[in-house]
């Protein structure tokens, strides 16, 4: 696929998002709506993607990509840490808001943007090795997360929590290509049909948040604006030069670069709301980082196909 392909694709990710602004802008999409969107992308649409994009026949090949993927991720994750922890002691951020920062640095939106920002990319192939990079997502989110978006000390972690739709679609999927077991057809079908849906409707719903938000307020905050540029460039662009040099698969090296470029995880906001800490400031995070992403995703992506290619 050529560059000017992906981003006429890219391009159509971003009309569905102003779509979803429009939709929030006139009310037809409330907040009791976009709650529940998001709900059943999150619980239905995403699991059902993750199930049929891996429902491969056994290969040597995706197995030891998949491993690479695997094996790279917490390198990728720390070095966002790292990041993140010298950003917030460089700034003399304190808590509960430090915590806020570091969770924005940290952790990029690899589901609700990051799949289809992928699959424009690489195609269902892609949300494969892609839905491997992001059990470290999941597990790093509900422990890792939950500490840095809980204010107070008494840090509880249910690791039961690890336990979520994503972690066992993946499961499952591995389960699937591992013993190369096909699904029912009718099951497939209904799957399939049923994770399709997700980008158009993730599109949307993301373009309904941002429609909630006001900017002239955002921009006035150097420290959202620092961390949204450590998001969106400071910590991608130098993973895709190490990992360039490192004698990987191309589609490897694309889809852990591409999805450490998504913008911060809606999460943020989501998990500071539950553990009562600073959800306004997670919300204008998440919103900055998308609303520049429209700029920097189809950017970024033009580099990797330049400098790794497809």
């Amino acid at each position: 696929m050529d560059l000017t392909t992906v981003l006429s694709q890219v391009l159509v990710l971003f009309i569905l998002i102003t779509i979803g602004v429009i939709l929030r802008k006139f009310n037809i999409i409330n907040d009791s709506l976009g709650k529940g969107l998001s709900n059943f992308i999150v619980y239905a649409t995403i699991p059902s993607l993750l199930i049929t994009s891996m429902n491969y026949d056994f290969s040597k090949e995706m197995l030891s990509n998949g491993v690479l993927v695997l094996a790279i991720g917490p390198f990728a994750y720390v070095f966002a840490m790292l990041v993140g922890y010298i950003f917030t002691k460089i700034k003399h951020i304190e808590n509960p808001d430090r915590g806020i920062y570091q969770f924005a640095t940290i952790f990029p939106n690899g589901g609700f943007m990051g799949f289809p920002i992928v699959a424009v990319v690489y195609g269902e192939i892609g949300i494969f090795y892609s839905g491997l990079f992001n059990l470290w997502f999941n597990i790093l989110l509900w422990t890792l997360g939950m500490i840095l978006s809980t204010p107070n000390k008494n840090k509880n972690i249910n690791f039961k929590m690890l336990i979520n739709p994503g972690t066992i679609a993946i499961t499952i999927g591995i389960v699937l290509f591992l013993f190369s077991i096909k699904l029912p057809t009718p099951l497939f079908q209904a799957l399939d049909s049923l994770g399709n849906t997700t980008i158009p409707l993730a599109m949307v719903v993301i373009g309904s948040m941002l429609g909630e938000s006001n900017i002239k307020n955002v921009i006035s905050n150097k420290l959202i604006v620092i961390t949204t540029f450590l998001r969106l460039i400071i910590i991608p662009l130098p993973l895709l030069f190490i990992l360039n040099l490192l004698p990987l698969p191309k589609i490897v090296i694309g889809i852990i670069a591409i999805t450490m470029s998504m913008p911060v995880a809606a999460n943020a906001a989501i998990f500071a709301r539950k553990n009562n800490s600073n959800y306004k400031l997670a919300s204008e995070l998440v919103f900055l980082s998308t609303l520049c992403s429209i700029a920097t995703i189809p950017i970024f992506i033009s580099l990797v196909i330049k400098i790794v290619g497809v």
